[in-house]
């Protein structure tokens, strides 16, 4: 135990531990005045936090020998699978599924499937790796060779599934997760330049798209949000998160207006998880927005060096998963909360309420701690303390 706790990388471990106690003080104080009782949302997010540290610690201890078992990872999809299931046939949110209802708490399973998708691919590449001079069509052929494609049916499963709730900004966040992976495993990176190319397209001539189509009284729940994001004004009252999100941010400015002095969150929803940077933006200002991102910068920031310092395609591969899906969960979000992106239900990591999200991800956290401590050199112990020498020559 001490002897592996003196490797604790403290550039990932503290950024952490910072966010997630922000995230507790943010949701208490979304919840005041708002239409959450706050304080069972900070005992809430409290416990949350614990079993998030909790699983941190568990993927610390843990042999890491164990995640890369193919029939363990092959129990884990199926698992996620059939909890995705579960999601699409319970009764919608906000017109979307994907939500368990478990009492006094909801279990999402996406974000569970996120980090399974993760492990299970930094895996694949491993055993399936780019070679030079292939090209990408040779490299697609390894993945068709007989008895390899079976093993994508359940990740395609778990995409078709994501799709049908329909939850398109975890969806469009797994997919530029994989495509991360891609492209880190070895491939040429123009090979997905056209990819890029095309969705940059599509998002900049989005609303000529709309236009063209006439879909803004479309009754598809997913168009109306992209809807509302090509004209905020259209339609006011569906698009009041967006504009209330404007409003909150405007009136914090630069240093806010004091810790729980909100006037928009009682008429913001979601304003303790989707929104919450919105409320933290005005109370806290932009500075501590500012804050944030630089903690988020710093532990991705470490997790990618760690990345291109490991030996192991599948260390490495999974640092860049994880530091990819934080960038892109907080870009989501932000990017919704400013009005950049459509407003997908997104959570900001560590800072929103809500139990999955933060669970699941401070278990990949943990396990990239795990990696990390393998290279780093411990801390030498005082001459005087024998239990911890004790415990390093071991």
């Amino acid at each position: 135990m001490f002897k592996k706790l003196q490797r604790l990388d403290y550039w990932i471990a503290v950024p952490f531990a910072v966010l997630s106690l922000i995230g507790i003080v943010m949701v208490f104080s979304a919840t005041q005045n708002a239409y959450l009782a706050p304080v069972m949302s900070f005992a809430k997010q409290a416990i949350f936090v614990l079993a998030g540290w909790s699983a941190a610690f568990f993927t610390f201890k843990i042999n890491r020998q164990v995640l890369r078992s193919q029939s363990l990872l092959n129990m884990l999809l199926f698992g996620t699978t059939v909890l995705l299931v579960l999601a699409r046939l319970a009764p919608a949110v906000n017109g979307a599924h994907g939500w368990i209802n478990l009492g006094q708490v909801t279990l999402q399973p996406v974000e569970l499937a996120k980090i399974i998708l993760i492990l299970y691919f930094a895996h694949w590449f491993s055993k399936v790796p780019w070679r030079p001079g292939r090209g990408l069509s040779g490299f697609i052929r390894s993945w068709l060779q007989p008895g390899r494609p079976v093993k994508l049916l359940w990740p395609i499963a778990i995409l078709a599934l994501t799709l049908a709730m329909p939850d398109m900004g975890n969806l469009f966040i797994t997919l530029a997760v994989l495509t991360l992976l891609v492209l880190a495993s070895g491939v040429k990176p123009k090979a997905n330049l056209i990819l890029v190319v095309v969705f940059f397209l599509a998002l900049a001539f989005l609303p000529e798209i709309f236009s063209f189509f006439d879909l803004k009284e479309s009754s598809s729940y997913a168009i109306r949000r992209l809807s509302n994001f090509v004209d905020p004004w259209y339609n006011m009252d569906q698009s009041r998160q967006l504009l209330y999100s404007y409003y909150a941010i405007s009136h914090g400015g630069l240093f806010g207006v004091g810790l729980g002095n909100s006037l928009i969150k009682p008429y913001l929803p979601e304003s303790n998880t989707d929104f919450i940077m919105a409320v933290a933006a005005e109370e806290l200002g932009a500075v501590l927005v500012v804050v944030v991102l630089g903690l988020m910068m710093i532990l991705i920031g470490r997790l990618v060096l760690i990345g291109i310092r490991q030996k192991s395609q599948y260390n490495r591969l999974f640092l860049y998963g994880l530091a990819g899906l934080l960038i892109m969960q907080s870009f989501v979000n932000l990017g919704g909360v400013l009005g950049l992106l459509p407003i997908t239900g997104v959570v900001f990591p560590f800072i929103s309420g809500g139990g999955s999200s933060f669970v699941f991800f401070s278990a990949a956290v943990g396990y990239a701690l795990n990696i990390a401590a393998q290279n780093k050199e411990p801390a030498r112990p005082n001459p005087q303390d024998d239990a911890a020498r004790r415990e390093l020559k071991r």
